[in-house]
């Protein structure tokens, strides 16, 4: 009795297995931009022998041709916004991949199960329009959706899928953005010179308190400060060294690397400052020692008394809930405005642009000049009303 072959490839996608013959067919499933591969597995009922092992394979071609395995004409546009997410996640660091991700999940449900190839301009005009008329988003949010939608249909197009882009030529309508965006008061969004101490003042018994201090007086970024590392800090030189991030996309990323090359930099740091970071450095021995072996050992500054990190929302979520306990500051502020607040701080005392765009490492010098002329454009303001009350009296109601 001959002996049966092992189980194995025979060609490209037949498999043998306890002396039939398989075909097997590689699928992409796409969902919410992640690409998973699995394999089908389709019996033949034909006996392991070379010449089944040709008929399975022109089977396989056949039941290729006859499903469709690929991208079609008749798919959603659901379906395709997908497909073009997956390309984009291979060639976008993951903080940018979770923005394609929300303004992908924006697109696809508003449009549903309409087919790719029904997209025209008028039902594009109409969604850039409801960007502002129904999400209220901010004209900046909605260029990006904008951009982003413009590139899958362009990738469209490239595919042979559609004939041509409807959104590409389209504006954003500006009269939109300014009566239904949500309305964002610009003066609100960074604290002055007495705020920001009056901020610091109320919460330094809070256990974030030096993350909100470093974040202030350097103007860093939230993954930068989260970022720090106790061997970012030279106690010899006196110096702290930004050369680490930790951001959140659709993971919390820890990278040796900034957000720009001009983000890499490093501070001179006074005898009080390092006075501060010896004094946490000696309270991470203590907890090392409480919590022995339950301790999670790293080299992160910021962290909880166990040693667990950070979430990176963490420290946003503390800064809005002791933010609402402090009336008297202004309530629009977010804990991303505290770098700006430190561009303010600058500004009032007096230091040029230049020097403030290399302290709080702007890659860009006109992000520098936008904030600097809000400053002054709210410190104006708040001078010449005092000015003016000083000039004209309201009757006396008594």
């Amino acid at each position: 009795m001959a002996r049966r072959k092992k189980d194995g490839r025979r060609c490209k996608g037949i498999q043998a297995k306890r002396g039939y013959l398989y075909i097997v067919i590689s699928l992409t499933t796409l969902k919410d931009g992640m690409r998973k591969n699995e394999k089908k597995w389709i019996a033949t009922g034909l006996s392991d022998t070379p010449e089944n092992v040709k008929k399975a394979a022109e089977a396989r071609i056949n039941i290729l041709n006859a499903e469709s395995y690929k991208l079609d004409q008749d798919m959603s546009l659901s379906e395709y916004i997908d497909y073009y997410l997956s390309i984009k996640k291979n060639n976008v660091a993951d903080t940018t991949y979770a923005s394609y991700y929300y303004q992908a999940k924006r697109i696809k449900e508003y449009f549903g199960n309409t087919k790719l190839k029904s997209i025209n301009i008028k039902l594009a005009k109409k969604f850039l329009d409801d960007l502002f008329v129904v999400y209220h988003l901010q004209m900046h949010t909605a260029k990006d959706t904008k951009v982003f939608f413009s590139g899958a249909l362009e990738q469209a197009r490239n595919d042979g899928l559609i004939s041509y882009n409807p959104i590409k030529e389209l504006k954003l309508n500006k009269n939109y953005a300014a009566e239904y965006a949500a309305l964002k008061n610009t003066d609100d969004t960074f604290f002055s010179y007495d705020e920001a101490n009056l901020f610091l003042q109320r919460t330094q018994d809070n256990e974030l308190y030096v993350v909100f201090y470093l974040t202030i007086f350097f103007g860093l970024r939230r993954e930068e400060v989260l970022g720090l590392k106790w061997s970012a800090i030279d106690f010899e030189t006196k110096t702290m060294r930004i050369n680490h991030t930790v951001t959140k996309g659709t993971k919390v990323n820890r990278l040796n690397k900034t957000k720009t090359e001009y983000s890499n930099r490093s501070y001179p740091l006074s005898d009080e400052q390092i006075n501060l970071f010896k004094d946490l450095l000696n309270k991470e021995q203590q907890y090392r020692k409480l919590f022995g072996d339950c301790y999670q050992d790293n080299d992160y500054i910021f962290k909880h008394e166990d040693g667990s990190l950070y979430y990176p929302d963490y420290p946003s979520k503390t800064f809005r809930a002791l933010l609402k306990t402090i009336p008297e500051l202004p309530q629009g502020v977010v804990f991303h405005n505290l770098r700006s607040s430190c561009v303010s701080i600058l500004v009032h005392e007096g230091h040029d642009v230049k020097s403030i765009q290399k302290w709080v490492g702007h890659a860009d010098i006109d992000t520098t000049l936008r904030i600097y002329a809000k400053v002054k454009d709210k410190e104006v303001k708040e001078e010449i009303s005092r000015s003016m009350s000083e000039k004209i009296h309201l009757k006396n109601n008594k």
